[in-house]
């Protein structure tokens, strides 16, 4: 069975996109069927990516706002899929504002494509779906969609920012519109164990919200803000970097699987064999 999940943070900056795709490839690496959802209008994870917009290409935007859309679906490595987002996403709150039923448009999109085919299997694993950092009616769509929330929370003394609110959307899409939403886990990104912050923010959450914290904590590493530059993920920048090794942990931490043998070569082989003609 499909398991949907929306990376959600009302507060910008605590690596959303970053969680998205890097714990993506990790789920892939597993031997995961994975499609990536970006609906944030910042475009980050489609930029990770490497998505070049062009014109008459199709995106979220235009899946959204026109009822005869197929799913836009692009694929990154085989067995790794993508929607990307466009800059026109700035419009569309407004556009959906008039629409009947406004939250639940993404969830009656995606459910054809989350039915089991017919020799049982699922298209995909897993569906990640990236959040823009704010309250709004694309986000509710994606809670709406979702079986499940994880939550990525900064080592700062802004992590809270927007956390009440952030709760209360959850809990009021729980209760209002999709009744088997559930948090999956806070993330604790941008650690180190050094620092008194990080200790005072993981101690918080532990102690507020004991069992949705993960396990696995996203160290603080300068190769995250490398990567965008690169168009690559961690995996495929610098697969023998602590963040790598996080990720991995993390995908494993929700599947309760292990990595294979090969899980820091097999994202960089797949990116330089679909950027051949470019690297050549």
């Amino acid at each position: 069975m499909t398991k949907v999940i929306c990376i959600v943070n009302f507060k910008g900056g605590v690596a959303k996109s970053t969680t998205t795709y890097n714990l993506g490839v990790a789920l892939w690496i597993l031997g995961k069927r994975v499609l990536l959802i970006d609906t944030d209008a910042q475009c980050n994870l489609s930029g990770l990516i490497g998505f070049d917009h062009t014109e008459g290409d199709a995106t979220f935007y235009e899946w959204m706002i026109n009822d005869d859309q197929p799913m836009p679906i692009y694929e990154q490595y085989p067995g790794l899929f993508y929607i990307p987002a466009s800059g026109e996403l700035s419009n569309i709150e407004s556009y959906l504002m008039n629409r009947r039923n406004r939250e639940k448009v993404l969830a009656k999109k995606i459910h054809p494509y989350l039915q089991p085919l017919p020799d049982g299997t699922s298209r995909f694993d897993y569906v990640l779906i990236d959040c823009a950092p704010k309250d709004g009616i694309v986000n509710d769509n994606a809670m709406s969609a979702s079986d499940y929330v994880l939550i990525p929370t900064e080592c700062s003394g802004f992590s809270l920012q927007g956390m009440q609110n952030l709760l209360f959307s959850i809990n009021d899409v729980k209760e209002n519109l999709n009744e088997k939403l559930d948090i999956l886990g806070f993330l604790i990104v941008k650690y180190d164990k050094q620092t008194r912050i990080s200790k005072k923010v993981t101690e918080y959450f532990e102690r507020n919200y004991q069992a949705k914290v993960f396990t696995t904590k996203i160290r603080r590493n300068v190769k995250f803000d490398e990567t965008p530059l690169a168009n690559q993920g961690i995996f495929e920048y610098s697969p023998e970097a602590n963040g790598a090794e996080d990720y991995m942990c993390l995908a494993e931490e929700i599947t309760g699987e292990q990595r294979p043998d090969n899980w820091q070569s097999k994202a960089l082989s797949a990116w330089e064999t679909a950027n051949k003609d470019n690297n050549e």
